[in-house]
């Protein structure tokens, strides 16, 4: 009888510490999955911050009814200007890309490998160097609008190489056209604007798609004439109303909507020139065509 005892003992301590082990290793593998757990909640938590900025950037954008604030129609030129600048810079990498050296950077660079720098790598790395903190001051200010100068450059000797072999029906309108109007109208009519958003936009935009169809009449109007120069005019609205929020006080800022603004533009070209571009000989058989009609 002792003997039973005793071994009903022994079974009974040896579930009651199987019992107390298995508690622990419950409660430990439980705070294990808890401290994993805790980057998805932070990633949770960033993603809730980055929706709240997109819903407050898409407000702002919308928002067509507000007084304007102080603003200084002089930065604006200046600002805008330069993406002008930049996006001929653009134009003139894509000519050279597209025509002059596209035999030697096929030497070098497959259209793929093109396509991941100029969508991909240089635009992220241009991001990443803009978010730098920096001295507010014109030393600071020259250098960074000249290495994006540089950057709207080389984007456009990729994008010209990548398409060198598509092209568009009649000639595609000159994206530095939009941001030149942007600058420019407001500055001259701001006696009339005053403090009327709409007015501002009205000026500037509207200014800009007289300007393209203008160019257009005398070049040539066609379907991806006008898909792009409403693509760029979308473009200045959404990074004008921007701009006038923030009141251009914000040199880095400024910054970002120049850099926003040039890839804005070469992501629109790639999807124009996708959906609508044509070897050589589409070209010439639609040339044909349009001339046979006439």
């Amino acid at each position: 009888m002792d003997s039973v005892l005793q071994l009903v003992n022994q079974y009974r301590n040896e579930f009651q510490y199987g019992y107390g082990s298995l508690r622990k290793n419950v409660a430990s593998i439980c705070q294990g999955l808890a401290n994993k757990n805790r980057p998805h909640q932070n990633l949770s938590r960033l993603q809730q911050e980055l929706l709240k900025q997109r819903d407050e950037m898409l407000a702002t954008i919308k928002d067509t009814q507000s007084v304007l604030p102080e603003l200084d129609t002089t930065k604006l030129m200046g600002a805008f200007s330069w993406m002008g600048i930049m996006l001929l810079g653009l134009s003139i990498g894509a000519i050279v890309g597209g025509i002059l050296l596209q035999p030697v950077l096929e030497l070098f660079i497959s259209g793929v490998d093109a396509a991941l720098i100029a969508y991909l790598i240089l635009p992220a790395a241009a991001f990443y160097c803009l978010q730098l903190p920096i001295d507010a001051n014109e030393q600071n200010d020259l250098l960074r609008r000249h290495a994006l100068f540089l950057f709207a450059v080389f984007e456009g000797l990729l994008t010209g190489y990548i398409f060198a072999n598509r092209g568009l029906i009649g000639v595609p309108p000159l994206a530095a056209l939009t941001p030149m109007a942007i600058g420019l109208f407001p500055h001259i009519g701001q006696s009339t604007i005053g403090k009327d958003r709409m007015k501002l936009i009205c000026m500037a935009i509207g200014g800009g798609m007289m300007l393209h169809l203008c160019m257009g009449t005398i070049v040539d109007l066609s379907l991806p004439y006008f898909l792009l120069a409403g693509l760029y005019a979308l473009i200045g609205f959404a990074v004008l109303q921007l701009y006038v929020n923030s009141a251009g006080k914000d040199l880095a800022l400024t910054h970002m909507y120049q850099l926003s603004f040039v890839c804005a533009v070469i992501f629109s070209q790639a999807l124009v020139y996708a959906v609508f571009g044509l070897d050589e000989k589409e070209l010439a058989e639609a040339s044909r065509s349009s001339s046979f009609f006439l």
